[in-house]
Order: structure tokens, then C-alpha cells, then sequence
């Protein structure tokens, strides 16, 4: 579950960012993109789920493939205790986001077959290849 929430925030992060500087991506229907509509469906589901238990207030979810956006859902409150609704256009605080974003660059560098998990970070920095780890003892 905890996986899902971070994919959807990254990607959302990702689709955000472009719009922030003032890119428009054309939209399409999900399945001129071969992707399913019952799997988008499946994740209006899971944040609702999240929301009635509170664990969370609202998201946005704004998906693109092949340059096109084809899912596009605000959904739960920006501030729950007023009954303000979740807009498209949110602002969200996202901290600490690096590690995610490098970590999701990197799996899509693996699925691709361009690294494998294993590599050493030194055959991509090569500044690395001389580091040395210091271990005490206590």
C-alpha cells in the first residue's frame, strides 16, 4: 500500500512540476495509450479507502504516458476540517523528495536494462570510486 501512495506521489510530483513551468500536456483516452481503464478505476478506489480511514485528507493524481495526460482525479479535501474540496490545482509541501525521485530514475534506468541493482554507484560517478568507509566500534 505504502509503495502505491509513493508512486502516485512521485508521479503526481512529476506531472506537477511540468505544469509549474507552464507546460500543457494534450490529453488523451487511457486506452489510445494501452492503458487499461479498469486499473485507473482501481486507483480512485484505493485513495478513497485511504481517506475514509483517515490516513490521509485528499490527493491529486494526474497520470501521463507517451507524453499524454490520460488520468487526471482531485479527490478528498485540502483541509478537511473547513470541507475544503481538493482542486486540480493544489499546492502541495512535498519534503524530502530526492530519494524518491532518484530511487524511481533509477528502477526506470533498470527496467530498461541500461543498470542493473547491483552496479556500483562508481560506474555512474566515477568521483565514487575511490570513497573509503570508516567503521568503530564502541
Amino acid at each position: 500500500m505504502k509503495a502505491v501512495l509513493r508512486l502516485l506521489l512521485v508521479t503526481t510530483t512529476l506531472v506537477l512540476a511540468g505544469h509549474a513551468f507552464g507546460e500543457v500536456l494534450p490529453t488523451a483516452a487511457p486506452v489510445t495509450v494501452d492503458v487499461s481503464e479498469d486499473r485507473l478505476t482501481r486507483i480512485r478506489t484505493v485513495l478513497q479507502k485511504e481517506i475514509d480511514a483517515d490516513r490521509m485528507p485528499g490527493a491529486v493524481v494526474m497520470i501521463a504516458r507517451r507524453g499524454q495526460l490520460i488520468y487526471s482525479e482531485a479527490i478528498g479535501f485540502q483541509d478537511k476540517v473547513v470541507g475544503k474540496p481538493m482542486t486540480k490545482d493544489a499546492i502541495f509541501r512535498i519534503y524530502s523528495m530526492t530519494k524518491p525521485l532518484a530511487s524511481a530514475a533509477a528502477m526506470m534506468l533498470v527496467e530498461e536494462g541500461r543498470m542493473q541493482l547491483t552496479d556500483p554507484v562508481a560506474k555512474f560517478l566515477p568521483q565514487f570510486a575511490q570513497m573509503d568507509v570508516l567503521v568503530t566500534e564502541n
